[in-house]
């Protein structure tokens, strides 16, 4: 738990950085959205595979992160409508608010996703 919360903290701070910053230029948070994910699956996929799994690299570990990290972007997109277009918060206050609320979904499918299967065993 320790070292997926120190590997998160880094994600959601880099993640918030970027999105705020992406504001700041003038994207719409729903591109914003889309290069966040497009930079952040890869990144926080090998992070947390090194650091809080220790498992080995994988094509369908990675396609199961993916896949699940990517059920963040409309469920993000949302939360901006709701919280940012809807609620009137800035992008300042709402990237952090969004991204927290997203950090449990992250933590229950993440070691679904990355950690290494081990074979069913028969009980023959």
């Amino acid at each position: 738990m320790p070292r997926y919360t120190a590997v998160s903290l880094f994600c959601v701070l880099f993640n918030n950085v970027l999105l705020i910053a992406l504001d700041a230029a003038g994207v719409h948070y729903g591109a914003a959205v889309l290069i966040s994910a497009a930079v952040m699956i890869p990144l926080s996929y090998t992070l947390q595979r090194l650091f809080t799994f220790a498992a080995e690299p994988g094509w369908g570990a990675f396609a199961r992160y993916a896949a699940v990290q990517l059920v963040n972007t409309p469920l993000a997109w949302l939360l901006f409508l709701l919280i940012h277009d809807r609620g009137s918060l800035p992008m300042l206050f709402a990237a952090p608010l969004v991204t927290g609320l997203l950090f449990v979904w992250n933590f229950f499918t993440s070691g679904w996703a990355i950690a290494p299967r081990t074979a069913a065993k028969s009980s023959l």
